[in-house]
Formats: structure tokens, C-alpha cells, sequence
């Protein structure tokens, strides 16, 4: 499995893993691009919730990733409801060898 890294601003960072595209926001992987298109951000990356920079590093890379892959906002509806809310596991296990 080949692993690049892009830099997407401060604090944001995209970890390529052949065909997936896994955000982090600081140090945790909160968002994902999956094989099939389609995206998932995390529930509870946070233990006491959400944090208002996170969420906007995962707002700010699916606009990203829309413009990255053709995709028009009007097309697939707000975001809240195209990237599904996943447990924070389902996200580090698309990352080989992750450690907590």
C-alpha cells in the first residue's frame, strides 16, 4: 500500500492511501474519501464532543474534495448529509498500523 502525505493548510492534513483519502485535523483522523466516492466524517473524535476547528477542517476539505473530484454542491445536497456520521473507529481502521 503506497502512503503520501499533502499538506492542506494549517493543522490539515490528508494521508493518501492508494484509492482512500483520510483527513487529519492536528493529529486525528476525523474524515475519509472511501474507494467507492463516497465520504464519512467522524462522531466522536473528540471525547467531549466536537471542537469548532475540527469542523471546520472537515467542512473545509470536502469543499476540497469537491472541487478535487467535479462534484457541485448543488448537485449533492449540504454536506450534513453527504458525508456519513461514522464511529471515530471506522476511520482509523482504513489506516494501516494506526496507533492511538
Amino acid at each position: 500500500m503506497s502512503q503520501r502525505i499533502k499538506q492542506l493548510g494549517s493543522n490539515r492534513t490528508l494521508l493518501l492511501l492508494d484509492d482512500v483519502e483520510v483527513l487529519y485535523s492536528y493529529s486525528t483522523p476525523v474524515a475519509a474519501r472511501l474507494a467507492d466516492g463516497s465520504f464519512i466524517r467522524s462522531k466522536n473524535y473528540y471525547r467531549n464532543g466536537t471542537t469548532p476547528t475540527t469542523q471546520k477542517h472537515i467542512t473545509q476539505t470536502l469543499n476540497y474534495w469537491s472541487l478535487e473530484y467535479g462534484l457541485k454542491q448543488e448537485d449533492i445536497g449540504p454536506w450534513k448529509d453527504v458525508a456519513k456520521l461514522v464511529d471515530q473507529s471506522e476511520i482509523e481502521n482504513l489506516i494501516p498500523c494506526f496507533v492511538k
